[in-house]
Order: C-alpha cells, then sequence, then structure tokens
C-alpha cells in the first residue's frame, strides 16, 4: 500500500513537473530574442531621453523556476548634443512561473541585475562609468507552439552611475560623482526552445 501511495505521489510530481515545462518551454534550453523600450528617471540620467534596444538570451528552464543570462542595448538621445548615448552590457535574470493551469499562458515574476557600459555614438564622446541596474517586474508568456513562446514583460529598477570622467576627442570635459536613478523598461519578445 505504501509503494502504491509513493508511486501515485511520484506520477503526479512528474506530471507537475511536465506542465510546467509545458507552458513554459516544452525544452529546457530556449533562446529569446525582444525589442526594448527603457523609461530613465533620476539624478543619474540628467540630459538622457527615454531609449529603445534589444536583448538577446539564452535561458534554462528545468520546470517553475529559470535563470536567463544575456546581452541588452538600449540607444538614447541626449539633451542638447548631436551624438546619442548607448547603454549595453551583460545580465542574468531568474525568473519563476506561477502555476495557472493553463498550458498556453503563463504568467511570471523576475529579477534582473545588470552591468552595463555607457557608449557614445559620434566618436567625439566618451566615459570610463558603468551603470549597475536591479531590477523587478514579471510578464506573460503565450505559447505560440511547442517550441516558441511570446514573452511581454515590464521591470521596474534601482540604477546606480558609478563616478568617472567625461571626454571629448580624448580631453576632459568634467568629472562627476556617483549617483542613483530608476528606469521602467518595457519588453516584447520570441523565446524559442532548442534540443530535445
Amino acid at each position: 500500500m505504501r509503494r502504491a501511495g509513493r508511486l501515485v505521489i511520484s506520477l503526479a510530481l512528474v506530471a507537475l513537473l511536465s506542465a510546467d515545462l509545458q507552458a513554459q518551454s516544452a525544452q529546457a534550453i530556449s533562446l529569446q530574442v525582444s525589442g526594448l523600450y527603457n523609461g530613465v528617471f533620476g539624478n543619474a540620467f540628467n540630459g538622457l531621453q527615454d531609449g529603445v534596444g534589444g536583448e538577446a538570451q539564452i535561458r534554462y528552464t528545468p520546470g517553475a523556476f529559470s535563470v536567463g543570462a544575456g546581452f541588452e542595448y538600449t540607444r538614447h538621445g541626449l539633451d542638447n548634443v548631436m551624438e546619442d548615448a548607448e547603454l549595453y552590457g551583460g545580465f542574468v535574470e531568474p525568473r519563476y512561473r506561477i502555476h495557472t493551469g493553463s498550458n498556453v499562458l503563463a504568467p511570471y515574476v523576475s529579477a534582473r541585475f545588470s552591468l552595463l557600459a555607457v557608449g557614445f555614438t559620434g566618436g567625439e564622446l566618451s566615459t570610463d562609468s558603468n551603470f549597475i541596474q536591479l531590477n523587478g517586474g514579471g510578464g506573460l508568456l503565450y505559447r505560440l507552439g511547442p517550441r516558441i513562446n511570446l514573452d511581454f514583460g515590464a521591470t521596474y529598477g534601482y540604477n546606480r552611475l558609478g563616478s568617472g570622467t567625461l571626454k571629448r576627442n580624448g580631453a576632459t570635459l568634467r568629472t562627476f560623482d556617483s549617483s542613483s536613478g530608476a528606469n521602467a523598461v518595457v519588453r516584447l519578445g520570441l523565446a524559442v526552445g532548442i534540443g530535445g
């Protein structure tokens, strides 16, 4: 009797895990590309306008919990300057899928840690400072097929710009202290499962 009970519990756990995998991705490994809108606020972003860009990531999904790592890029106009600023770098993003019983829709909560460099498009400006971003939020996966999910997500977070020097053609324009700010990111992308 105890063996039968354990077998039933084991089969139920396997079925729950399978349901989690189906609602997110039928494959444990997936690749995702997304478009980004990055709204910026606070002292760290003085003179920087909201920007757009994209990201690419690889994600490991053993069950309801998954973790992704990738590269993000957004381009932002600068007030009273002909060049645009670029924020780019790597990130790690854990997610937890909220069970709803659906194999088509999968809401999730997420966090993201990013380390971003600052660049400029015209070649005259440069800086030696970096951004650290810590965002939290969530989203919704919509299953388009056995290997493809549509991903709509949004996060809000804390940003810290390190102290540094702003230069034009190698000559120092000014130095600045570290400062903080916030950002809100909206993401729309496609995730494609790979492998078995």
